[in-house]
């Protein structure tokens, strides 16, 4: 590795550390507040307990779930404050594409890849769902409407009351249906 590719290569960690630790210091959340935890994009809604050294100790309500992380001491990149909004704007290209919007009470289609032990004829499954609240960093929460009860099944073992991020791969056919 030559010294200029060094060089950038130093400098590209630098910022990464810097950013990492801008964000982490970006949210001062105190004991009460109202929060989202990020778990591979998925939410689960919490209240922060206490603070600790890199993080935060959350409680999450008994219906909370199903939560596929450890779930009590989060470090602080992964805890977002919540806040309740009526819609959400998924941008992309800066605005040069058309916003995706999202808003309260519209059904949405899901799809998952499904578990070989709870589902066995197929490799996906379509889920559909209502949303049910919006969060101001692009969440959603959903009620199932799927009959199917392998579909309810899929929706319960991985999304269940948490919210799920508007730009993860469960919405892709969702996001391509509105784009149109």
């Amino acid at each position: 590795m030559n010294r200029s590719n060094l060089c950038r290569y130093g400098l590209a960690v630098a910022i990464g550390l810097l950013s990492q630790t801008a964000f982490a210091a970006k949210y001062n959340l105190e004991p009460g507040d109202a929060v989202l935890t990020n778990c591979r994009d998925i939410y689960t809604k919490g209240e922060i307990k206490a603070k600790v050294d890199d993080g935060y100790t959350v409680h999450f309500p008994k219906h909370s779930g199903p939560i596929h992380c450890p779930p009590f001491r989060w470090h602080a990149e992964f805890v977002l404050p919540f806040q309740s909004v009526p819609e959400y704007r998924l941008q992309f290209l800066g605005g040069l594409k058309r916003d995706i919007v999202f808003k309260l009470g519209e059904p949405v289609t899901f799809r998952v890849e499904t578990d070989k032990r709870v589902v066995k004829n197929r490799n996906s499954i379509d889920i559909d769902a209502q949303i049910t609240d919006i969060s101001g960093n692009g969440a959603i929460a959903v009620k199932l409407l799927s009959t199917d009860p392998e579909a309810a099944a899929t929706f319960w073992q991985w999304i269940g009351g948490n919210y799920v991020d508007l730009r993860h791969k469960y919405l892709e056919p969702e996001r391509a249906k509105r784009s149109r």
